[in-house]
């Protein structure tokens, strides 16, 4: 067999070889390719689930400058007023939810949350990334971008605060893939960078109650994990759910210190630091991959706390809102046709609150419905 011969048949054992590849990568293509997640039943549907003659649900400010409401912070340092952001911008709204000022962010943003970097009473604005595997960046007072962190693995979560005690700002990120956790100083200049997989979503917060905060995220694993300021893992825990997107909230009263809420397996959840689970209530159509907003409110003098909680589902455009007794029973569950990410509370008399729930373009306000059917006042 000359060499022609040769180099004829391996050309075309080359070719069959490529087919072949070719082929059993079609087949993988079509059988095992991520299939789209349906809406699920309950919630094409926006409407009033349970207590229809408990809550009174009216609009209490249109605000496109913002877009989808991410973050709404009621202030009192001179007069009483509401700090709103979202993707687009900035409102200020006096405590009736007249519009007072309002700003434009420069770029496009995912969730935007009110932060304070060098505490002098000025807002700058904490732009989370992630959704969409959106780089993470940070806006000051006028809407410009003062920088941006992203790169590859994509970013899935961002947040803020003063981990060394200078009355600066520090900034952790969290990655997709195999990128980790990494530490930013003001300017977004890496501090350090830890590893770990998919971690989802970060918060800075005071887990042992000694003034200083630390850092809490989740990863691929499904652990609740604390990071010290130098990134060194303090504790790690693997909860009753799967432990992914969370969010901070106070329960069962607000003078007690901060736990974690998630949404997953139809039921809202309340972990402490170490995993153990605080509270679970029975949550109808919240499925596993939603991501959940609380908090408590006073809707009634002599009433105690009730826990409002909204998971919003980003893959379907829509949110549920609950609330629930101390006794952990449902009063209220809406299915809402837009994503709601921000949920806050605003005085309502002396020891009264009102509730609102930031959505597309606007806020909502809720209030307890009296006997005779009308708006408690």
């Amino acid at each position: 067999m000359n060499s022609r011969t040769i180099i004829v048949i391996c050309l075309i054992f080359a070719a069959f070889m490529l087919v072949g590849v070719f082929g059993v990568g079609l087949l993988a293509f079509r059988f095992f390719r991520p299939t789209v997640v349906s809406m699920p039943p309950e919630l094409k549907h926006p409407s009033i689930v349970t207590g229809q003659d408990f809550l009174e649900k009216k609009e209490f400010s249109t605000i496109a400058v913002t877009g989808k409401v991410t973050d709404i912070v009621y202030m009192t340092d001179s007069e009483p007023e509401i700090a709103v952001a979202g993707e687009k911008g900035y409102v200020r709204l006096s405590p009736k939810g007249v519009e007072k000022s309002s700003l434009t962010f420069h770029s496009r943003n995912t969730h935007v949350d009110l932060i304070d970097v060098d505490k002098d009473g000025t807002f700058e604005f904490l732009n989370r990334g992630g959704e969409g595997w959106q780089d993470a960046s940070l806006i000051d007072h006028t809407g410009r971008t003062l920088w941006t962190y992203g790169g590859s693995p994509a970013v899935n979560d961002m947040d803020a605060g003063d981990m060394d005690g200078d009355g600066i700002a520090e900034f952790v990120v969290g990655h997709n893939g195999s990128g980790g956790v990494h530490l930013l100083d003001k300017t977004g200049r890496p501090l350090w960078k830890q590893s770990d997989g998919n971690v989802w979503h970060v918060e800075f917060v005071d887990t042992d109650g000694d003034g200083a905060v630390e850092i809490v995220h989740s990863n691929a694993g499904g652990d609740i994990t604390v990071r010290d300021k130098k990134g060194t893992i303090v504790k790690r825990a693997k909860p009753a759910a799967y432990f992914s997107d969370f969010s901070l909230c106070r329960w069962p009263t607000k003078k007690d210190s901060e736990s974690l809420l998630l949404a997953e397996n139809d039921t809202i959840w309340v972990f402490d630091f170490d995993g153990k689970t605080v509270a679970q209530f029975d949550a109808p159509g919240c499925g596993t991959l939603g991501h959940a907003y609380g908090t408590l409110v006073k809707f009634a003098n002599e009433e105690p706390e009730y826990l409002a909680v909204v998971v919003e589902f980003d893959n379907w455009q829509r949110s549920v809102f609950y609330v629930y007794k101390q006794d952990k029973t449902l009063v209220y569950q809406e299915v809402l046709g837009e994503l709601c990410a921000s949920i806050s509370t605003i005085p309502d008399g002396e020891e009264a609150e009102m509730l609102l729930l930031g959505g597309a373009d606007r806020i909502w306000k809720y209030s307890l419905i009296k006997p005779g059917g009308k708006e408690q006042q």
